[in-house]
């Protein structure tokens, strides 16, 4: 059986979704694999849609893995939150078809930034948001966003999670298509969202960092359009932190009846 899951966690504590080599921490990836093994004995190898950074959330993460027991997906569903930490939760499970891939059979993603904007930083919100206590314009980084549209090379704001070498990125490797870029203003809180088929590692965080500079008035609109048109990774702009970014959503084809229940933008 192949089974997909919906999955949340709060990636304060965790160094990534990906397992890494050396073991630097914990990770979304080997927390999953982890419970899957204490469910059924097997060692099973989770895909993810995206593969989020070090202290990045989800709200819409997708994920599969292939599994020799022939238990319901809602079995598997209460049986993994019976093991996971609160931290990461299984929101649905469905059997999918065996060439179902979370990662390679995604249409698209979608992240969302998150900026607090007010002169006092927020308790309830500080887990998940960039507290950001100068002035934002938020109309100017709306605008800048349209200049992300379209199929272009992204390839100042990223690297391909691929290439060897970030440095020396291969033909076309930081070609992406942003589907959707906006920043939308609610009170003191700032929505910065972006849906592309793909994206580079630390795309959005580097995006957002520049749009910053815009919304600050510091960084023109004209100058945020000649960085993303030269694609190179020497300008201004600087990550923004980890903690303000969200994966809310995947989109896949309705062949595979992959139906994310996420729809937050």
């Amino acid at each position: 059986m192949n089974i997909a899951c919906g999955i949340e966690y709060d990636g304060t504590d965790y160094h990534g979704f990906q397992r890494q080599p050396d073991s630097h921490g914990p990770t979304i990836q080997g927390t999953l694999e982890a419970a899957i093994t204490r469910v059924s004995g097997e060692s099973a190898v989770v895909n993810g849609a995206g593969r989020t950074d070090a202290g990045v959330h989800a709200s819409g993460q997708v994920i599969n893995f292939k599994t020799q027991s022939h238990m319901k997906p809602q079995i598997w569903q209460r049986a993994l939150n019976a093991y996971l930490p609160n931290t990461v939760v299984v929101r649905w499970a469905s059997e999918v078809h065996e060439r179902f891939h979370s990662r390679f059979s995604a249409l698209s993603r979608s992240y969302r930034y998150t900026l607090w904007n007010d002169n006092a930083p927020t308790a309830l919100h500080a887990r998940y948001t960039y507290h950001c206590p100068r002035a934002l314009d938020s109309d100017l980084m709306h605008a800048a966003c349209q200049l992300l549209l379209g199929r272009k090379d992204f390839g100042a704001f990223g690297h391909s999670p691929d290439d060897t070498n970030p440095t020396k990125p291969g033909p076309h490797h930081c070609i992406r298509t942003m589907i959707e870029a906006r920043c939308i203003r609610q009170d003191a809180l700032i929505y910065c969202d972006f849906t592309a088929d793909a994206f580079l590692t630390g795309q959005v965080r580097r995006m957002v960092g520049t749009l910053l500079l815009v919304g600050q008035k510091r960084l023109y609109l004209d100058d945020f359009a000649v960085i993303v048109q030269r694609a190179e990774k020497t300008h201004p702009g600087s990550a923004a932190p980890s903690h303000g970014l969200c994966l809310v959503r995947v989109d896949y084809p309705e062949k595979f009846g992959v139906m994310n229940d996420d729809k937050d933008i």
